[in-house]
């Protein structure tokens, strides 16, 4: 895999690209990434929030399928068949998600499905396309919409609940005894903050208190002083990426210097936007963003967002790009070792891919979850840049936020 997106990237780019978002939500924008060869074509549907709060992620998310799509057919596509991309908004809402689902099928005659990066949106659509055979790799990272039963929905990004173990184990052995929670009311969020209870309560570590916020609010002043208040050591936020640098600023206005930890990556865009009140935000996580490529050490990611530049003329200000083009890659595979394009052969060809290369590392979806990762780093901002927890320990910016929370 590696091999095939250095040669794509050395490739001059022989393929151009449509408008593929419509200014009328929820109306169709399909656009064929290349014209069909002989061997016809493998149709892809990417739902995804390309409007309000959730609209940037949402982007980055179609933006890099179509990148991918653009790739493969440059190599021949999949299985001789060149992929269309069909797309439209589901605008972040569960109910226009079902309205989508139902028109792709329907309508559109779609064979695969990548997205909705919102966790609700592929709880409410799921049966549609699972009901319809059509294999579909869902980009949110709530645990919820996984555990339905469905044989047909996968995922190859992150679940948040097999990564907050790894939170809840930092801190017993940071010594943490009380924290305090802010969280949305999305369906991420929610399973976010039902987890994290759940593990804590077994770690006998207390909840001081748990805060929520209405979607589309941005003053958080009164969640912020009743956590503080409460005595908590550490505050977790259990909120999706938009919210993330305004309460992250309210914190540090209102006093509080400590450990945070965040459910999901803290994004770059959110680092950009809250500056230094960002450092001591901690989460787990495979990878990371970067406003600069040259920060990336890791040569397959560098190559994605070197090729994600030259195609958009910046960088993904999401990870949820980095999750479609992973579900991408993901499926190319299942249709490969499936032989075929029918949606049941290559949903049971899923669980046989155990050596999958993505921007996550090697994915192995033969655990019987239809999950491909299982494994995931902690990080942690300092100096307004991403390192290592374990790195973090040894630096004086570990010494100031840890005394802050009264650890050290």
């Amino acid at each position: 895999m590696r091999k095939f997106l250095a040669f794509v990237l050395s490739a001059a780019l022989v393929f151009s690209l449509a408008a593929c978002q419509s200014s009328t939500p929820g109306n169709q924008s399909s656009t064929p990434e290349g014209s069909a060869p002989a061997g016809g074509e493998y149709i892809i549907g990417v739902p995804q929030p390309l409007t309000g709060t959730n609209a940037q992620p949402g982007e980055s998310a179609l933006n890099a399928a179509k990148l991918a799509a653009k790739q493969i057919n440059a190599q021949g596509g999949i299985l001789g068949k060149q992929i269309k991309i069909v797309s439209y908004d589901d605008q972040g809402s569960p109910e226009e998600a079902v309205k989508v689902a139902t028109k792709m099928v329907q309508m559109d005659k779609v064979e695969a499905v990548i997205g909705s990066c919102i966790s609700s949106c592929v709880l409410s659509s799921g049966s549609v396309f699972n009901d319809a055979k059509i294999p579909v790799f869902g980009t949110g990272t709530s645990p919820t919409w996984m555990n339905q039963g469905w044989d047909y929905v996968f995922r190859a990004c992150q679940n948040n609940d097999f990564a907050l173990p790894s939170v809840v184990n930092k801190l017993k052995e940071l010594g943490v005894k009380k924290i305090a929670i802010f969280a949305g009311q999305d369906d991420a969020a929610v399973a976010g903050v039902k987890t994290m209870t759940e593990l804590c309560k077994e770690a006998g570590i207390e909840i001081a208190t748990t805060e929520s916020y209405v979607e589309g609010n941005t003053d958080f002043s009164g969640q912020v002083a009743k956590m503080i208040n409460s005595g908590a050591e550490v505050m977790f936020i259990s909120t999706f990426g938009p919210t993330q640098p305004l309460i992250a600023k309210q914190l540090r206005q209102f006093g509080f210097n400590g450990l945070c930890f965040t459910k999901d990556l803290y994004q770059v865009d959110a680092l950009q936007v809250a500056g230094a009140a960002s450092n001591g935000m901690a989460f787990a996580y495979p990878y990371l963003t970067y406003t600069d490529i040259e920060d990336c050490n890791d040569p397959f990611i560098k190559e994605f967002l070197q090729a994600y530049l030259d195609e958009y003329g910046s960088l993904p200000v999401s990870d949820c790009a980095y999750r479609a083009y992973d579900s991408m890659l993901a499926l190319r595979a299942a249709v490969e070792a499936a032989g075929t394009t029918d949606g049941e052969a290559v949903a049971k060809a899923v669980g046989t891919l155990d050596n999958v290369q993505t921007l996550a590392g090697i994915q192995n979806f033969t655990y019987g979850d239809g999950e491909g990762l299982h494994d995931f780093n902690i990080f942690v901002i300092d100096g307004e840049k991403y390192m290592t927890f374990n790195e973090w320990e040894k630096t004086e910016g570990y010494k100031t936020i840890m005394s802050a929370s009264g650890l050290l």
